[in-house]
């Protein structure tokens, strides 16, 4: 993440994210991100994995411009605005948005599915990636296999929906994994 000072988040149409991102990279502004998340769906009985906007609508521009202005270039018609802070008006993100934006930064904005632990009838994440993320599941929809992150401090992300899988189960204090998974209770 060293490479780039400066991190925006640019809210665009829904559906435009890549021509966003593309066009922002091709002209010179900076790399940019669109993060994706690894979604479960049912077609025909079978769990299909597929790969979905984690935030429809934002794309995220790593770059080393101070003062970013994104007009006049392919693209640029679907940038709607510059997310900006309300009291200072900053568009650079910073606080806990920033390391929500490194941790994207890191996972190359693919985020898998988080590997979960059936505690009683409770589940707990176990996944490596998930500790980095500072937030706390709210909402968990089983037939589904997601669930609703709040992530903690008070920046312009509340919340993301993740995907998870059970890989084990803990019993007497000792995980009983359905596969391995290099976890030690």
């Amino acid at each position: 993440m060293a490479e780039y000072k400066y991190v925006r988040c640019l809210f665009c149409t829904e559906g435009m994210e890549n021509v966003v991102a593309g066009a922002i990279q091709a002209s010179g502004h900076g790399r940019a991100l669109v993060p994706r998340r690894i979604k479960k769906i049912l077609v025909n009985k079978q769990w299909v994995e597929t790969a979905v906007a984690l935030l429809p609508g934002y794309v995220f521009v790593y770059s080393n411009e101070e003062m970013a202005k994104y007009q006049g270039f392919s693209g640029a018609k679907y940038i709607l605005r510059t997310l900006t802070y309300a009291d200072t008006q900053q568009d650079i993100l910073e606080g806990r948005d920033r390391e929500f934006a490194d941790w994207l930064w890191s996972l190359d904005g693919q985020i898998g599915i988080m590997k979960a632990l059936q505690v009683g009838e409770k589940v707990e994440v176990v996944d490596g990636v998930f500790r980095q993320l500072h937030g706390t599941i709210t909402r968990m929809d089983r037939r589904r296999k997601v669930m609703r992150v709040e992530l903690d401090g008070n920046g312009i992300f509340k919340q993301i929906w993740l995907t998870y899988e059970i890989v084990g189960r803990l019993e007497n204090g000792r995980i009983v994994a359905e596969e391995p998974i290099g976890l030690k209770a």
